[in-house]
């Protein structure tokens, strides 16, 4: 299956949906439930890069004598 089939079985199957209030407050509920999973994942992934950063040893510097 190529990409212009399958974007075409995609425009069919959502044209043929009726948009009616119950429709539209699920397909905002699975939006919402996407975006959430999307923002908490960035969010570990940001949580864990900053975690990787501060383990990294100090510089120390020695005084010459």
């Amino acid at each position: 299956m190529d990409l212009a089939s399958f974007a075409q079985s995609a425009s069919h199957a959502l044209g043929s949906l009726q948009l009616d209030d119950s429709t539209v407050s699920v397909l905002a509920m699975l939006l919402g439930i996407c975006g959430g999973w999307f923002v908490t994942g960035l969010h570990q992934q940001l949580k864990a890069k900053r975690v990787k950063v501060s383990r990294r040893p100090q510089p120390t510097f020695r005084k010459h004598e």
